[in-house]
């Protein structure tokens, strides 16, 4: 049998594992300093955009202000809505529709079809 002989300084083996660690350690810390970066960026973009919320309902606060202050006759749409739902919403009589499906008028029905 053949056979390969090759001997390993161990300081030459201790070297490669020291400098493969660190290269991993660096690289890992990279990627959470990459990461954490990226949370604090969507953080401020976070804050931003419900700072932004709040000013445009702060906005809408105020207008909303201003015309019910207003002196002009205006009819508010949601009120002619509802107006008109309710007008609309009556309710049927069922008691017709209780008579045509009763046991008696669906016995009825079968016989006088034979």
């Amino acid at each position: 049998m053949l056979t390969i002989e090759f001997s390993i300084n161990l300081l030459i083996l201790g070297a490669i594992v020291l400098t493969s660690a660190l290269t991993g350690f660096s690289i890992r810390t990279r990627q959470l300093v990459k990461n954490r970066l990226r949370i604090v960026e969507l953080e401020k973009e976070m804050l931003n955009n419900y700072a932004e919320i709040l000013e445009l309902q702060k906005d809408y606060i105020n207008l909303e202000s201003k015309l019910r202050d207003s002196h002009i006759p205006v009819i508010p749409i949601k009120t002619v809505l509802k107006e008109a739902q309710s007008e609309n919403e009556k309710i049927p009589d069922i008691s017709l529709r209780k008579k045509l499906l009763s046991k008696e008028n669906l016995l009825r029905q079968s016989v006088a079809g034979k």
